[in-house]
């Protein structure tokens, strides 16, 4: 019996909403598995990345709230070699000052303030733009290296390496990451202070170390 050209083209139709359907719940199938909290990012302090290596490293940078300490770095860039002495000092967790350069960042507990150590003025809140060309943020010691390192995690292209060394005095535990044709390493003090980042674009060493904190940087 020859069908009508109707009824041809509405078993088609079906055919293809029953293949639609099949896809879309295939595709909500493959959607239902382990995805990341929402909330949490991949660099958030605490947040664990599956090396061990990696992870005793993460955890001594997650613990430098509660240190007290003074310590003085210089940061070089790999491009133009632009060397950035830096001095970091704590005196508790909301007490704590970043100098880059001519730079001060202050944090008090009452806020934060960024000041020109050659001027001795200062203005509220933390302004990056001052040292935007020296590759150092306010929060070097604070987070900005953990955070690195933890995006480096997922990018390792071979095993990782831990080794023990000294640096400016200072036992120190390292990390170094292949990242391709470069290697990248993280030392941390045991108390969570940076001992050492040589990164693609740039290296902060660990030069001078007191574990009293500097009363002077506390000043514009």
């Amino acid at each position: 019996m020859r069908r009508s050209r109707s009824s041809v083209s509405t078993t088609g139709a079906l055919r293809l909403a029953a293949v639609g359907l099949v896809a879309l719940t295939l595709l909500t199938g493959c959607m239902t598995g382990k995805r990341p909290s929402l909330g949490i990012a991949p660099t958030a302090a605490g947040v664990e990345t599956g090396d061990a290596n990696i992870d005793t490293v993460l955890a001594l940078f997650d613990s430098v709230s509660t240190a007290v300490f003074t310590a003085q770095y210089s940061a070089t860039l790999r491009f133009g070699g632009t060397v950035t002495p830096v001095t970091v000092t704590q005196n508790a967790p909301d007490e704590r000052s970043v100098t880059i350069g001519d730079t001060r960042y202050l944090t008090e507990a009452t806020g934060t303030r960024t000041c020109t150590v050659s001027t001795g003025t200062c203005v509220e809140g933390i302004d990056p733009q001052p040292v935007s060309n020296t590759g150092v943020a306010s929060e070097l010691t604070f987070g900005d290296v953990a955070k690195r390192l933890r995006r480096f995690a997922g990018s390792r292209t071979a095993a990782t390496t831990a080794t023990q060394n000294t640096i400016a005095g200072q036992p120190a535990t390292c990390v170094d990451l292949p990242l391709g044709t470069n290697t990248s390493t993280f030392c941390v003090l045991a108390n969570g202070v940076l001992g050492r980042v040589v990164d693609g674009d740039i290296t902060v060493e660990l030069t001078t170390y007191s574990s009293a904190s500097d009363p002077s940087l506390f000043a514009p």
